[in-house]
């Protein structure tokens, strides 16, 4: 049980590899619907006309960004695992890292799979930042879109045994000091969250050590070798509630697996921010390849066991597929351009 009351879901690795925007409202963006509304049927996949879904053929590489145990990691290997169990695929599915440049590495891989269905990435936001800090030769319009699962909520986190006990005491703080801070990769979400609070609360620069996904980050925590970090829930529910806790959620409006715990915009920080959990493919993907996978992941994402999922860690259950999902990638490109821009990394 969560402090409060609040029911949060405690799944080991083990059991994860074997089972496998809101936006920042004080800069004024805003995309999507609050966190904690019930889940959202999914949108119709697009029409296909006399297009006829083609399977894999051999098995399908699931290419993860981060290390095991980030996010990423978890949820790709949370919807094989759901793949596995409802048996909805003839081929199986194999998770592969490529945790290098910050996402870099991944993307780089896939699109070199032009037109190979057998090759799918899960995404968060470096697939919308990488690309543009590190001026590689594509965007997120060179993937196929296949669809947006879900967005992930960012909280505050800080020792269990931390003199810092709120999220007035860890501004107070960093005003007065730069606080060392961790987080996956460099200028990626985790890096440009800890950018926003000191650009919105006016404190020191923090001192950001990069890691490689946010299993090691909520780890390095975990051990005191941060202070504080923004993992995603699922990231840091193995260490908490004795060895890390949240201070605040950002979110528009606080989350039912952890009820008692109070959003940044409810203690005066007006930030409001999430890690999208979405799938794409290789480019130029034939239609009937990509039809596939569309039904595939609304399979995926209408099973009880996504679902249950999707609230016991405190994720807002979204499904998008074609043009919904990619005007969600052009806008949430914008939304990521302008913050990068205000904080002068492009």
């Amino acid at each position: 049980m969560a402090k409060g009351g609040g029911t949060v879901v405690r799944i080991s690795r083990r059991q994860f590899l074997a089972y496998g925007l809101s936006a920042v409202a004080a800069a004024g963006f805003s995309a999507c619907a609050p966190t904690g509304s019930p889940a959202p049927a999914p949108q119709q996949a697009p029409s296909t006309g006399q297009v006829t879904p083609a399977p894999p053929t051999r098995p399908v590489e699931f290419v993860i960004s981060t290390s095991p145990g980030g996010g990423s990691d978890i949820y790709a290997r949370f919807i094989i695992g759901i793949i596995e169990k409802h048996k909805l695929s003839p081929q199986p599915f194999v998770p592969v890292n490529k945790a290098g440049g910050a996402g870099a590495e991944a993307m780089q891989y896939v699109t070199s799979k032009r037109g190979d269905p057998h090759v799918i990435m899960i995404t968060l936001n470096s697939f919308i930042t990488t690309p543009m800090l590190q001026k590689l030769p594509f965007t997120t319009r060179s993937f196929t879109p296949i669809a947006l699962l879900a967005l992930d909520p960012f909280f505050l986190w800080v020792w269990s045994d931390s003199n810092i006990k709120t999220l007035e005491d860890f501004l107070k703080e960093a005003r007065q000091r730069s606080i060392t801070v961790g987080g996956t990769g460099s200028k990626q979400e985790d890096e440009i969250l800890f950018k926003l609070i000191e650009l919105r609360a006016n404190t020191k620069p923090f001192n950001y050590v990069p890691f490689r996904g946010g299993g090691e980050v909520c780890t390095a925590l975990a051990g005191k070798q941060v202070e504080a970090t923004v993992n995603n829930p699922s990231e840091c529910v193995q260490f908490y509630p004795e060895r890390t806790r949240p201070l605040a959620a950002f979110l528009d409006e606080r989350t039912p697996a952890y009820k008692d715990l109070p959003t940044a915009k409810e203690l005066g920080l007006n930030i409001s921010y999430v890690n999208m959990r979405a799938v794409v493919g290789a480019p130029e993907l034939s239609r009937q390849h990509q039809a596939w996978h569309i039904n595939l992941m609304k399979q995926v994402y209408e099973t009880q066991d996504w679902q249950d999922f999707v609230k016991q860690n405190a994720l807002e259950a979204k499904f998008l597929t074609g043009d919904d999902f990619q005007k969600f990638l052009d806008d949430f490109e914008k939304l990521h351009r302008d913050i990068m821009t205000q904080a002068g990394w492009v």
